[in-house]
């Protein structure tokens, strides 16, 4: 029983950051669609884009800064940032290979990126047992 502790938390950290980052972009693009109910929708799209990107990406990374295991690190929020830009630059390389160079100079790549790490760095602290 003890061995399925840290998958738990792993998986937890994994669920509630897709989640709260799929709620805050979805409702963001529900007020800025002017409340147009449809717009609802994009909570589970990017909620599971979401869950793949940190799948990828912030699960490994998690894994491997576990071993500090101290929580509200802001050593490992600076990691998790970093390597948020380098996971929302691929997705805008693989989804449109022909303006990823535009892509770094869009104010939401920035905030895309600090709002995953700060989400998953978040929920991370939260679930991490010493």
């Amino acid at each position: 029983m003890g061995l399925y502790k840290p998958l738990d938390s792993y998986a937890y950290t994994l669920v509630f950051s897709s989640v709260s980052y799929g709620l805050i972009f979805g409702l963001y693009m529900f007020v800025y669609s002017g409340f147009m109910a449809i717009a609802l929708v994009t909570i589970g799209i990017i909620g599971f884009y979401a869950l793949i990107t940190y799948l990828v990406f912030a699960v490994p990374l998690q894994m491997w800064l576990r071993r500090r295991g101290k929580k509200f690190n802001l050593i490992n929020l600076i990691i998790y940032t970093a390597i948020a830009f380098v996971a929302a630059l691929s997705f805008f390389v693989v989804t449109n290979p022909t303006s990823a160079l535009a892509v770094l100079k869009s104010l939401n790549y920035y905030i895309m990126s600090i709002v995953a790490a700060l989400i998953y760095w978040f929920w991370d602290s939260i679930f991490l047992r010493n």
